[in-house]
């Protein structure tokens, strides 16, 4: 995990952190509380790497995404 910086999963084009993604992605997860709660942060799903992760991680396949 690196610091918070431009090459991190949050500002990267393969990141998904939209709660209803993270539910759908994660099958029963709405069971033990909800993709829209506060202790999940920023976190989401690399759609590349099928993975659940911080927003602060980041890995060699970064492809920046433009607002």
């Amino acid at each position: 995990m690196n610091p918070r910086g431009a090459h991190c999963c949050l500002s990267c084009t393969r990141f998904e952190q939209a709660p209803a993604a993270l539910e759908a992605a994660m099958p029963g997860l709405s069971s033990l509380s909800s993709a829209y709660a506060a202790v999940r942060g920023e976190d989401g799903i690399c759609i590349l790497h099928e993975r659940y992760v911080a927003s602060t991680s980041s890995c060699a396949s970064f492809a920046q995404a433009f607002a």
